[in-house]
């Protein structure tokens, strides 16, 4: 992971997408600054110039999506 995301956020995502965890994320969107809080399925984090994105599927609606890894508001926790 790059040098945009800190170490203990990058392992922690690393663990969940490893392992299929489960996962509920707030994050705001990058685009409209909307708050979203869902349960998520870590899929890659992928590294570009300018962010870290994690790509994630959301379990309500079988979508797939990509969060800007610094617009995440919570160390994402596992469900239970």
């Amino acid at each position: 992971m790059s040098t945009h995301t800190p170490r203990q956020i990058a392992e922690r995502l690393e663990i969940a997408i490893l392992t299929s965890e489960q996962m509920r994320l707030h994050w705001v969107d990058e685009q409209d600054q909307t708050h979203y809080m869902t349960v998520v399925l870590p899929l890659a984090v992928e590294e570009e110039e300018s962010a870290d994105y994690l790509r994630c599927r959301v379990l309500e609606d079988d979508t797939e999506i990509r969060v800007r890894v610094d617009l995440i508001q919570n160390l994402p926790t596992p469900v239970k």
